[in-house]
């Protein structure tokens, strides 16, 4: 052995050491890691191991700019690689004669940007991971700005009620696009939108209004931002705010997106905005949900008992693109929208919420009623129950895998309960250990609501069974009224909340955009915008 490769493999033992330390783990359990992700991410994309990276490194310059072509013996055979492919992404793989081979630094720093996109890592411990990545590979940029394609500058938007950044839609569908294009050959794609709005803290009135993007198809990505509202108040006109990102929908939805490096055009279509009730009035411009002709979905009038804005039973007219735009029932209405320039369906487009109609509205009120009619002793229910229940939730906390997000707590924290703590009480535990636990009518009430959304949320059922949940639905509220008739009897006997009256649409939203059953959690896009705030 030359004393050349003796110092080469040093050099490379030295900074794999160097980087399971930046990594806090220890060096084997680092590659294990590393080949884990370097397998699944050359199924993926089929590019080069990193231990190719790393050998050809070590060439001359020379070698380096004659050799253009892959090794066949380092890459699969293409059947099994287009059999992979087939199977994994679902999608008919291409060969694309015209495109130029990728050179080793494109070839490495695809590698850096997906292990940056896959895992938390702030910018200042991704620099430090690149600068020992650049031992073994010295022409590597020096920053992992310059890999991820940051923006340097972002011209910002001053508007009536705050300050809003556009960082463009165009420039993140088109880094999708071509990285997907290597792969696989699609024409269109789908794409959802997410609206809404945080607060930065407690002790402060700045709120933060954040309008995220993910394509759905014809694979599904990450959550990346498009714009950011920042204020003291939340946006007083929200065409301020959307402005930009319709004008780039409205031009790619007219003429497509160019993907210049394949020479290929790519249809958009906006196939979901997705908000919370009071964010989807305002993007809208309509009243809010509590007012007296707040259902987005029918023409019905409500009524208010108690303090409470109630709606009364019954079918009513429902309402349609066209009418929503010829604003049929004008006092529905507070304006224009933008989105209407769109050509899409003002009413199907803004799918209704079930994280909050669902999980953090109707199960929480009948776990309530539960709790009330217990201290009451009313319905064969009394503090017995309750308490049978929450020792039953603790047990099951114990054997819950790590697959949910949260474990439930027991009824005591009712009132800090989130929502997948809810979704996990309705669609898994609830059905076991409430069944003799609960008097009977009151157990099959809460089981017909179970079972229905169990179905609409399964990826495989929910275009099979969307007419027998609608009558299950129906069936639930029915039963609702009669179960819970003396509890305010004022109100459950004929009129419902504005969460429970909705509710039966939600099966339309799910049978037209399938993919929401598991995407319209707005969580879903609110969590993976911290990863923008952590690497800052």
């Amino acid at each position: 052995m030359s004393l050349c490769e003796f110092s080469d493999r040093a050099r490379r033992r030295r900074a794999t050491v160097n980087l399971s330390r930046v990594l806090g783990c220890h060096r084997t359990t680092y590659n294990r890691r590393w080949n884990k992700l370097r397998t699944d991410f050359l199924r993926r994309h089929d590019l080069l191991s990193f231990c190719n990276f790393a050998n050809e490194s070590t060439t001359t310059v020379d070698r380096e700019n004659n050799c253009h072509e892959i090794p066949s013996t380092v890459l699969p055979s293409t059947s099994c690689t287009n059999e992979r492919l087939l199977e994994d992404n679902e999608c008919s793989t291409v060969d694309l004669p015209c495109q130029k081979p990728l050179s080793r630094k494109e070839k490495i720093n695809r590698i850096l940007m997906h292990l940056m996109t896959s895992t938390y890592l702030s910018i200042r411990d991704a620099d430090r991971v690149l600068n020992e990545f650049r031992l073994i590979v010295p022409d590597l940029p020096t920053s992992i700005r310059s890999i991820l394609r940051t923006c340097t500058s972002v011209q910002p938007k001053s508007i009536s009620s705050g300050v809003y950044y556009h960082l463009g839609l165009k420039t993140s569908l088109l880094r999708y696009v071509e990285l997907w294009l290597c792969t696989c050959d699609f024409d269109s794609l789908q794409l959802y939108i997410n609206v809404d709005g945080l607060s930065m803290s407690r002790s402060s009135s700045q709120h933060l209004w954040p309008v995220l993007g993910r394509i759905v198809a014809p694979r599904l990505s990450d959550v990346f931002m498009i714009g950011i509202y920042g204020g003291n108040t939340k946006p007083a006109q929200f065409n301020e705010i959307s402005a930009d990102t319709i004008s780039e929908i409205k031009e790619m939805t007219e003429t497509g997106l160019l993907s210049v490096r394949f020479n290929k055009y790519i249809a958009i279509k906006l196939s979901a905005v997705i908000c919370d009730a009071p964010a989807r009035s305002d993007v809208r411009y309509t009243v809010n949900h509590n007012a007296k002709v707040g259902c987005d979905r029918c023409v019905v009038n409500g009524r208010r008992l108690d303090g409470t804005m109630t709606f009364p039973n019954g079918e009513y007219t429902l309402r349609t693109d066209d009418t929503f735009r010829n604003q049929t029932q004008y006092i529905h209405h507070k304006g224009h929208s933008l989105f209407e320039s769109l050509p899409i369906d003002m009413i199907l487009t803004f799918p209704l919420d079930p994280m909050h109609m669902v999980y953090l509205g109707v199960t929480k009120k009948l776990v309530t009623l539960w709790i009330e009619l217990g201290h009451k002793r009313l319905k064969n229910m009394n503090s017995c129950v309750i308490r049978t229940i929450n020792k039953l939730i603790s047990r099951c906390v114990e054997s819950t895998p790590s697959d949910f997000p949260r474990k439930c707590r027991t009824l005591d924290y009712l009132s800090v309960w989130k929502a997948t703590e809810c979704r996990l009480f309705l669609l898994y535990l609830g059905p076991v250990i409430l069944q003799n636990i609960l008097p009977k009518p009151l157990y099959i009430n809460f089981k017909c609501l179970a079972l229905s959304m169990y179905l609409l949320a399964h990826p495989k059922f929910y275009n099979r069974v969307t007419e027998s949940d609608r009558m299950d639905l129906r069936n639930f509220l029915r039963e609702y009224e009669w179960c819970y008739r003396n509890m305010r009897d004022k109100v459950q006997k004929r009129h419902r909340r504005n969460k429970e009256h909705e509710q039966s649409f939600v099966i339309k939203d799910i049978t037209v955009s399938p993919a929401l059953s598991t995407l319209l959690c707005k969580t879903s896009f609110l969590d993976s915008i911290t990863f923008f705030f952590i690497t800052f």
